[in-house]
């Protein structure tokens, strides 16, 4: 009897050791991904970090957020529902030089412009990343245009098509050459910088006669 009590005591103890465990902890791959949803945080949130911080650790106190880079890492945040925050990083162990304050007064009024063509024009740069490619794309403003300038990250959720054929397989953006002529439009809010900074959902090639 005395053994079994022991046993279901065992059983108890190790129990209740597995439940405080807790869940582990979310590496830093997952916690800035091209997949993640973008984060909402409030303005105080940011300003409680400081200076001397490593990204690791202040994208760890925000939150898992989407990364918008291509050749480097970007985090993006909403601030308050009307500034978009962007954090570029090489290493996530190196020091931010800025206090949050400091990374407040460069956040980017949120326009909203992905019901609409961002930009058509040529594409005038391109930089290779993981994960995808950021493209310049240099025209004219339009009467069906947003932009005249516009930095492009095209990663593997952008459609990319050729005149009107979607172009099949993952790394479509691939496909995007220097000289190109193409249209834009933006998954979703864009920096307000110039150029202006954004994701595309759709890149359609254009085949000029």
């Amino acid at each position: 009897m005395r053994r079994a009590v022991a046993i279901m005591a065992l059983i108890a103890v190790t129990v209740s050791l597995t439940a405080c465990k807790g869940p582990e902890p979310m590496t830093f791959e997952e916690l800035l991904s091209y997949d993640n949803a973008i984060a909402h945080v409030r303005a105080s949130d940011v300003e409680s970090l400081s200076k001397g911080m490593s990204y690791r650790e202040i994208v760890t106190r925000l939150g898992a957020t989407r990364d918008v880079g291509s050749g480097l890492h970007v985090a993006v945040y909403v601030v308050d529902d009307k500034e978009n925050l962007y954090l570029s990083l090489v290493d996530p162990d190196e020091v931010c030089a800025e206090s949050g304050t400091e990374l407040l007064q460069g956040a980017q009024p949120i326009v909203d412009e992905s019901d609409k063509i961002g930009i058509r024009g040529v594409v005038t740069d391109i930089v290779q990343g993981k994960d995808g490619i950021t493209m310049l794309v240099e025209g004219e403003l339009e009467q069906d245009t947003c932009f005249d300038k516009a930095s492009v990250t095209v990663n593997m959720k952008s459609t990319v098509l050729r005149d009107n054929t979607p172009i099949a397989g993952l790394f479509t953006f691939s496909e995007i050459k220097n000289n190109d002529t193409v249209e834009v439009t933006f998954n979703g809010p864009v920096a307000e910088s110039y150029p202006v900074q954004g994701v595309a959902a759709t890149v359609r090639i254009v085949t000029v006669p």
